[in-house]
């Protein structure tokens, strides 16, 4: 059954791969909005780094080309700077931008499998460095949950669903997203699919009650809410759930930022073909299947590229 129409929130996008976005040292005042008890713990040398700013730098730009270097300089800092939460998770999210946007070349196993266990590694150290950083269970709950698919592991999967409830617990308006990409690419009549649309529709509720918070704006990422809307509009329209859809697309198209940003040919395809694409998300041939936001080679980029 169709939900009732909402209003479309705006949501932090992790399409497996978001950056954290640049943060102020602690002795700097921290962006207002955060739920008590999430707490981020970068150091100024941490934010410093050189290797952290040319990386943010790198995905900012979308310059794929330069993320190998990103890489491995962060992978020299983690070893010069063992304790810094930033470089950890810099360093994790670099290799989930490979695993999500790889170049020609990186999408072999021989290149993936490598950066699947550095992301998994360097997140989970992250996350040990800072546990008040519930933004990290974003991240890990899928890595951990795909590792154990991917083996079929199914200690590893409940590892990470529980990784995943635990920062939902802490801080629902960033973490809901990861679960809804969590099962967004089961089939639309699987018995769990319905936990995606679910997962949109608390996550619209949880910014609805806490705009102010930067997992939704783009208070740190330069076009999360407009990413966030082809995210949430794909998954709607795959749920069949055409009004919720729609809302989400054109919330999009009437943004501020809209006219900034450099995929909106995306969504105004998605908007002049709703009903086909619905349509095909929802037939029994997958062969048809329009691209969808989390399989796009472009799915960090669509929010962090500026």
């Amino acid at each position: 059954m169709v939900a009732p129409m909402r209003a479309p929130g705006l949501l932090v996008v992790l399409a497996a791969c978001s950056s954290s976005g640049s943060e102020p040292a602690p002795d700097a005042p921290a962006p207002t909005g955060r739920p008590d008890g999430v707490a981020l713990c970068y150091s100024t040398a941490g934010n410093e780094a050189p290797a952290v700013t040319a990386f943010d730098a790198a995905l900012r730009a979308g310059d794929r080309a330069a993320r190998a270097d990103r890489i491995a300089a962060l992978d020299a800092a983690a070893k010069a700077m063992p304790n810094e939460e930033k470089v950890h998770l810099f360093l994790g999210l670099a290799h989930l931008w490979r695993l999500a946007e790889p170049l020609p070349g990186e999408e072999t196993p021989a290149m993936q499998a490598p950066s699947a266990i550095a992301a998994r590694d360097h997140l989970e150290k992250a996350y040990e460095l800072c546990p008040t950083d519930h933004r990290i269970a974003a991240w890990l709950g899928p890595v951990l949950v795909r590792f154990g698919r991917a083996l079929n592991d199914q200690p590893t999967i409940d590892r990470g669903l529980a990784v995943l409830d635990k920062g939902i617990t802490h801080y629902p308006s960033f973490v809901l997203f990861s679960k809804l990409l969590v099962f967004a690419d089961l089939a639309h009549d699987a018995p769990e699919f319905v936990k995606a649309v679910d997962a949109v529709f608390e996550n619209i509720d949880a910014c609805t009650a806490t705009p102010a918070d930067p997992a939704c704006t783009n208070a740190t990422i330069p076009h999360n809410a407009e990413g966030a809307g082809l995210f949430l509009g794909d998954a709607l329209a795959k749920g069949g759930h055409r009004a919720e859809a729609e809302a989400a697309y054109r919330a999009t198209a009437e943004g501020p930022a809209f006219a900034t940003w450099s995929y909106q040919a995306e969504l105004s395809s998605r908007m002049a073909n709703l009903d086909d694409r619905i349509a095909k998300l929802r037939n029994s041939d997958p062969a048809d299947d329009p691209p969808v936001a989390w399989q796009s080679t472009t799915q960090c980029v669509v929010c962090h590229q500026q």
